[in-house]
């Protein structure tokens, strides 16, 4: 470790987050344990109502009923899902390329204004870490100083009974998490009624609801800010997505330094390290825009509480472009990548937009049947299909098959059910027979069957190739 990175602070060298090293991660590569101290300000009160929005929303939607199913619902063995209303099977799945297209390219837009606001307002990562598990944390175990203190002291009863009471409510919380999630999968009234009844022949949900309970337990209890510096992908990604005119979360160096600890010298920068204190990762915002940072906003109210205590005015560190801290100047939002980071985020949505409102309301396909391709009986030539049925709608639907009359005369097809009812989301398939005399074949040709909705008189042409000797 370097020394520029050590800071004598009374009387003892004190290790300071640089720009070369992980501040969480020791020079010997032990785990430096992080204990971000609380702050208040108005940052704080914006996005704790919106975390707060979020969880509620996260634990009310699986309880919310449209059209007879939970509005968010993924039927994984049904191969099924309802959102809001709308009902989707796995032929749609192919939807999902335009939806997170669509999703992921306005996260660019948003990065590319904001930054990382992303990581500090709503990434599930944040809203649970700092919005419920940190908080129970200093609840418990009481501000920075007294947690650093009962860590590096020996185990005694205080340090148990505080240890053990936080890490049950954790395993408390990490399980309802769980289960939540778990709800969006299992229709939340089905799970209240099948958790009693334990594993038995719920195996599988259990399996996975352990599985992400364990998981989460050691996320939140213990690797915490580590899932964001190394496993999260999206810290890499904001360098290529920023530029000098993005709006991030920064440091005025024009103004703060030269860094002096009487207000009346130099900057307004008095050195005090709260802006350390107080961050989740361990960063320190005046070395500038880092991988760490997650945007909390955490530093602007922590300097804004000093800077209101010496007599200096707000946002030393604040909201801006680097543009503006290193000049003043200030450009345009509106910039080449930014359109082009919009237009394919809009293209993306407005084709999943469409192709959901056009979507057919059931689906239809006929394929040939495994083995001989055809065969002669009696003089006539037979083909065998297989038609398979599928009711993409919450209601039930007649459908009705028959062969189209431009080619009715050509082939004769003996349908078994001319008529098939399916319930709602159902599929069913049925063979459906072809025959021509032979005497009146002379090569493949195509036919058809026209499959319609009696009820929306929604139809659907499926082509077949007759064919035999």
């Amino acid at each position: 470790m370097s020394s520029t990175n050590l800071k004598k602070r009374g009387g003892v060298e004190k290790r300071r987050p640089d720009l070369d090293t992980l501040y969480s991660v020791n020079a010997d590569g032990s785990r430096n344990m992080l204990h971000p101290a609380d702050v208040k300000g108005r940052w704080q009160v914006r996005v704790n109502l919106f975390w707060g929005v979020l969880l509620l929303i996260y634990a009310g939607l699986p309880w919310i009923q449209i059209g007879g199913h939970p509005a968010v619902h993924f039927d994984i063995p049904g191969r099924e899902a309802h959102l809001f209303g709308i009902s989707f099977t796995n032929q749609d799945f192919y939807l999902m390329f335009f939806v997170l297209t669509g999703i992921g390219f306005a996260l660019f837009s948003i990065t590319a204004l904001f930054g990382r606001v992303w990581c500090g307002f709503a990434c599930p990562q944040t809203v649970f870490m700092e919005g419920v598990f940190r908080r129970i944390e200093r609840w418990i175990e009481g501000p920075r100083n007294a947690r650093i203190r009962r860590n590096a002291g020996p185990w005694n009863f205080d340090k148990v009974w505080r240890k053990g009471l936080k890490n049950g409510i954790y395993v408390f919380l990490v399980l309802l998490i769980t289960n939540i999630f778990l709800s969006y999968f299992i229709p939340v009234r089905e799970l209240i009624r099948v958790i009693p009844e334990g594993p038995g022949e719920h195996m599988a949900a259990f399996g996975w609801m352990l599985f992400f309970s364990v998981i989460g337990f050691i996320n939140f209890a213990w690797f915490r800010e580590q899932t964001c510096l190394i496993i999260c992908p999206y810290g890499r990604l904001q360098s290529a997505l920023v530029d000098e005119d993005t709006i991030v979360i920064g440091y005025d160096g024009r103004r703060g330094e030269p860094r002096s600890l009487r207000k009346d010298e130099g900057g307004d920068c008095i050195d005090c390290f709260r802006c350390v204190e107080v961050c989740p990762t361990g960063v320190d915002i005046r070395n500038g825009l880092q991988m760490e940072c997650v945007g909390c906003t955490r530093c602007i109210d922590a300097c804004d509480d000093v800077m209101r205590k010496i007599g200096k005015p707000e946002g030393l560190v604040r909201y801006d472009s680097r543009r503006a801290f290193e000049t003043g100047e200030r450009k345009s939002f509106l910039r080449p990548r930014l359109f082009v980071y919009l237009f394919f985020g809009l293209l993306g949505l407005t084709v999943a937009t469409v192709t959901v409102s056009r979507r057919a309301t059931f689906q239809a396909n006929v394929l040939r049947a495994r083995g001989m391709p055809y065969t002669i009986a009696d003089g006539r030539i037979r083909n065998l299909l297989n038609l398979h049925l599928q009711n993409k709608q919450d209601r039930p639907m007649v459908l009705k098959i028959e062969p189209e009359t431009e080619t009715a005369g050509q082939v004769e097809f003996l349908i078994p059910q001319p008529r098939v009812q399916l319930e709602p989301m159902q599929d069913l398939e049925f063979p459906v027979f072809a025959y021509v005399d032979q005497d009146n074949y002379h090569g493949a040709f195509t036919a058809a069957l026209v499959v319609s909705d009696s009820l929306s008189g929604d139809s659907k042409r499926l082509e077949i190739t007759f064919r035999g000797p």
